[in-house]
């Protein structure tokens, strides 16, 4: 549990203010995970145990009362099902510009030749740029070898 102590950073008010939209945020998710966390209902307790903390402290978390330890956050997410980098930024303790990224996109390339491949990495040795070259063509056939018999194996079950 995290406490209201005076930080150099934020006023008490940010604090709190924060505390209150991780516990909206920690009970929506909790209620969405199953968790019944309504006082007394039984899921703060369930909660506790799955998290491995006081029930005093899943409470006062839910009740925006406390923050949760920075130690704790990747088993709140674990527990609740959540991606930890999304739950940081969607209760509001990392900034959006530090939330998740977006996919990386695949961009079609332009097949390279064994040669435009080592000249883009660098390699100027012909003794090395004839080895690889030899690894390269033979990694392609022995690639077309599978992919073959890859389809003539689906042929034949089909």
């Amino acid at each position: 549990m995290r406490s209201m102590e005076e930080s150099p950073h934020e006023s008490r008010g940010e604090r709190q203010a924060l505390a209150r939209r991780v516990g909206e945020y920690l009970t929506d998710a909790a209620t969405a995970a199953g968790y019944d966390v309504r006082p007394r209902a039984g899921g703060r307790a369930q909660l506790a145990t799955s998290i491995g903390v006081s029930l005093t402290t899943i409470s006062r978390t839910l009740e925006g009362k406390t923050l949760p330890l920075p130690s704790q956050l990747t088993t709140w997410a674990s527990v609740l099902g959540l991606d930890q980098r999304e739950m940081l930024v969607n209760s509001g303790m990392l900034p959006p510009e530090h939330g998740p990224q977006p996919p990386a996109r695949r961009v079609a390339s332009v097949t390279l030749t064994p040669e435009e491949a080592m000249d883009a990495w660098g390699i100027t040795d012909l003794r090395i740029r004839t080895m690889l070259s030899g690894n390269i063509v033979q990694a392609i056939e022995l690639q077309k070898d599978l992919d073959a018999d890859d389809s003539r194996g689906a042929t034949a079950r089909g």
